[in-house]
């Protein structure tokens, strides 16, 4: 949303670092409409974007009419000097976009009358797994966190038909579990060695998830043995954008497309929040359909009971949640 406001070697950074480079700003923006507008006000997954600027400075309206289009967000003036009035509105803000999920995105300590402008983004998944796991199923059990240490987890097993492959190219087990009542799904890619999944990580900078399409997951017998767990992430992005190369932003902006005037302005803070649950059932389940039919070739066994990378792609397996469960 800033990049549309953005002009001159602001714009020039910022698609560098974003890898917008030989697609237009325009064209970036469309694919993200479509994934908002396909999600937006869903049960599964919430996403929430907002552009909060001090009250002094004047946003153009082509630029404010651009993000209600297509982000179904907008730019709102605050006083960041009153900063508990105004972390208030922001996190009351955060809280109805996220069903209450995500609680305190800014502190009161983090805002002042130095602050200029802030972006923020707030993501809320939780969904109710296709072919559920049977809560008795879940037993405790260790869980690697390197060669030498364990701990224990609440370990959710079951065995069915499903949509899984080893993929040599990233020595890794991959399974994919499908939500119900939508076309998103969750992959789990399991490294075959319990300390791979550094290697994994740096392994999938440059392998396409779509390509998991294009190689076509077989169904196949699968045990699956899967922790229970929660996420919540937090990150102000501000030091690692600046070593990515995108500086201009954080000291003299030229975001003459997003405001009026011609003072330079730096963006304060670019926080982002992030809120996962993956358990047995979701939010509605019956514990009969976790019970799967499996042939009589030997199962690909895909026991995650020890680091692993898991991301939640749409039916073209886009990308819109991802991260790493190392147990702690």
């Amino acid at each position: 949303m800033v990049r549309l406001g953005a002009d001159g070697e602001t714009a020039t950074e910022m698609d560098n670092v974003l890898n917008f480079s030989g697609q237009s700003v325009e064209k970036v923006m469309e694919n993200y409409h479509k994934i908002l507008s396909k999600y937006d006000d869903g049960k599964t997954l919430r996403i929430a974007n907002k552009i909060y600027v001090a009250k002094d400075y004047a946003v153009r309206d082509t630029y404010n009419n651009v993000l209600t289009k297509n982000f179904y967000s907008s730019v709102e003036n605050v006083d960041f000097g009153q900063e508990m009035k105004t972390a208030k509105l922001i996190n009351s803000w955060v809280e109805s976009k996220t069903d209450n999920v995500i609680h305190d995105i800014v502190s009161p300590e983090s805002l002042s009358n130095d602050t200029r402008l802030m972006l923020l983004s707030a993501i809320h998944f939780k969904g109710s797994w296709e072919k559920p796991f049977d809560a008795k199923n879940t037993k405790e059990s260790d869980f690697c966190t390197n060669e030498t240490e364990t701990i224990k987890v609440q370990m959710m097993s079951k065995a069915g038909i499903m949509s899984a492959k080893e993929i040599s190219e990233l020595d890794a087990r991959v399974v994919r579990l499908p939500y119900r009542d939508c076309d998103l799904s969750m992959i789990i890619i399991l490294p075959n060695a319990r300390n791979g999944l550094t290697d994994l990580v740096e392994k999938l900078k440059t392998f396409s998830l779509a390509s998991l399409a294009g190689q076509g997951l077989r169904t196949i017998g699968v045990r699956l043995y899967l922790p229970k767990f929660k996420t919540k992430f937090e990150v102000v992005l501000n030091d690692s954008l600046k070593k990515l190369g995108m500086k201009q932003i954080f000291s003299q902006a030229n975001l003459s497309k997003m405001l009026t005037g011609v003072e330079p302005l730096r963006v304060s803070d670019v926080v982002h929040k992030a809120y996962i649950d993956v358990n047995e059932v979701g939010t509605s389940a019956d514990g009969a359909t976790s019970i799967g039919i499996m042939p009589r070739t030997a199962p690909l066994d895909v026991r995650a009971d020890h680091p692993f990378y898991y991301v939640i792609v749409n039916e073209d397996f886009v990308p819109l949640f991802q991260g790493t469960f190392v147990g702690i």
